[in-house]
């Protein structure tokens, strides 16, 4: 090998060696957060959603969306007949639907008990 070459070699080594010291400073902390975010802006963009998204969306256990797909109280569809989707748009109108009746519920508690 030619000395030019091998400069060149052991400028790219050191090259990487620089680049891996800075992977390793990352704080897994700010790993997270970053991922959050991708997450966050991902659910944001997205417009038809699955129920694990929507578990995610909801802050919800799937057995209690299962109950509700199977009591017809939240807004879905099945294309292919298994495999259930859901809109966000239609989600956010049953959560300010569900949101105005729960409201409705405490006024009134709060009415007959004065």
């Amino acid at each position: 090998m030619a000395k030019k070459e091998i400069e060149q070699l052991e400028q790219r080594i050191e090259l990487l060696e620089m680049q891996i010291k800075e992977l390793k400073t990352v704080e897994p902390d700010i790993i997270n957060q970053r991922l959050k975010t991708i997450e966050d802006t991902l659910y944001s963009a997205k417009e038809i959603l699955n129920m694990k998204e929507v578990c995610q969306y909801l802050d919800i256990s799937q057995s209690l969306l299962y109950k509700l797909t199977c009591n017809g109280e939240i807004p879905h569809f099945k294309p292919h007949g298994k495999i259930i989707f859901f809109e966000k748009k239609e989600l956010i109108k049953w959560i300010k639907k569900k949101g105005r009746k729960s409201s409705g519920k405490n006024r009134n508690n709060s009415k007959s008990s004065t």
